[in-house]
């Protein structure tokens, strides 16, 4: 019932954002098998296709994310396997959201690396978890981070290096066994970061405009418009993080949809089973 769910949930989500006018999908991955409902095709759904710039960040097929569904997960452990995995095929990201659902089973963060041209342009927002219970966004060419780096081992975590650090209001001893998703949003408009990061069961449509979802938890105006780059994955020792639902959508892109539409119903029942 519950991958039945998912399915449906999916299939909705796809024919939705495709045919509403202001929507500009341009990567949808959901890891499962058929790849039926993938953007822009199968492929992206492959773990072959996700190639880390570190060879020790290690990604494998999973079917144990919180509601049964596909995922990836990242099966290394330590600082030295830290680093950023391009989503397969976006390397001309600007503006638009980037977005995905991660579960923990580490005290470590996981995020995003986007408009990145080469190891020194570019930025991060790392959404930090026990460890470092903080939303953190940086530059590369501040030097947050290095590959094979925690962020405080590039003075990123508390060290000055980093553009915004603030917590990010999950609260303190939070589960590590894979059992809680939560919902990681980046939206990027010329100058301006905005992150929102909570637990899926705190979202009633996590395909909404960001406008709906409250507050960003954290944000920053004064990014270089450094023009399109790669979009990535990044983690800092990350060992047995889960990934599923890895959206993009181009300059002007939205995920708007109606909220009294079937598809937010669905979302309700699929996220129920978390």
């Amino acid at each position: 019932m519950k991958r039945t769910h998912l399915m449906v949930f999916i299939a909705l989500f796809s024919i939705m954002l495709i045919s509403h006018a202001s929507a500009q999908v341009i990567f949808y991955a959901d890891f499962e098998v058929s790849g039926s409902k993938a953007i822009p095709d199968p492929s992206v759904n492959d773990p072959a296709n996700w190639v880390p710039e570190n060879a020790g960040t290690i990604w494998v097929e999973t079917t144990e994310f919180p509601n049964g569904s596909g995922a990836l997960h990242q099966s290394a452990e330590g600082c030295g396997i830290s680093g950023n995995t391009p989503i397969p095929g976006i390397d001309d990201f600007s503006d638009g959201i980037i977005q995905a659902v991660f579960s923990w089973q580490d005290d470590d963060g996981v995020g995003f690396q986007f408009r990145r041209v080469g190891d020194d342009s570019g930025y991060l927002v790392a959404f930090g978890y026990n460890e470092t219970p903080q939303i953190i966004i940086g530059s590369l060419a501040d030097g947050c981070c290095p590959s094979a780096q925690c962020l405080d081992q590039c003075s990123c975590e508390n060290g000055g290096n980093e553009l915004v650090g603030v917590d990010h209001g999950l609260g303190a001893g939070l589960s590590q066994d894979n059992s809680v998703a939560y919902l990681a949003r980046v939206e990027v408009t010329g100058s301006l970061i905005q992150v929102w990061y909570m637990p899926v069961d705190d979202v009633s449509d996590p395909f909404a405009p960001s406008s709906e979802l409250g507050d960003p938890a954290a944000e920053y105006d004064g990014a270089d418009d450094m023009g399109p780059g790669i979009v990535g994955i990044w983690h800092e020792s990350w060992g047995n993080g889960r990934v599923d639902n890895v959206l993009v959508t181009g300059a002007g892109g939205t995920t708007d949809v109606d909220p009294h539409a079937k598809l937010s119903t669905t979302w309700g029942d699929v996220k129920s089973s978390y």
